[in-house]
Parts: C-alpha cells; sequence; structure tokens
C-alpha cells in the first residue's frame, strides 16, 4: 500500500530529525559540561599555586623568626 507506506516512511524522517535533535543538543551540553569542567580544574590548580606560595613564604618567615631567636 503506497500511503501506508509514504506515511511510515514520513514518520521515519520526523524519528530521524528528532533524534539528530536530541544528539545535537546532548552533544552541545557535553562540550559545556567538559569545557566548566577544564575551567574548574584550572581555578583549582590555581588555588593550588596559590597556596603553595603562601606556605613557602610562611616558611621563610618561620625561619627568619628562629635565626633571630638565636
Amino acid at each position: 500500500d503506497p500511503h501506508r507506506w509514504l506515511a511510515e516512511t514520513k514518520w521515519l524522517c520526523e524519528e530521524v530529525k528528532e533524534r539528530e535533535s536530541k544528539e545535537k543538543k546532548l552533544r552541545c551540553y557535553l562540550r559545556q559540561s567538559r569545557e566548566q569542567l577544564k575551567h574548574l580544574a584550572q581555578v583549582k590548580e590555581s588555588e593550588h599555586q596559590s597556596l603553595f606560595k603562601q606556605i613557602k613564604k610562611q616558611e621563610q618567615l618561620l625561619e627568619e623568626v628562629c635565626r633571630e631567636k638565636r
């Protein structure tokens, strides 16, 4: 039956379009999530470096205080 075949073909085309649209949205969401994760990792690394510098400064100050006491 050509009418049934045409209807099924149209339905399948709509299904494909809908799935492609969902896939595109999910890929976009995945890309955004990866970018956000990368940014958060950079922020964490930056904070780590800053804390490390602070610790080094405090160690130097402590060493100076110890030398002055002697």
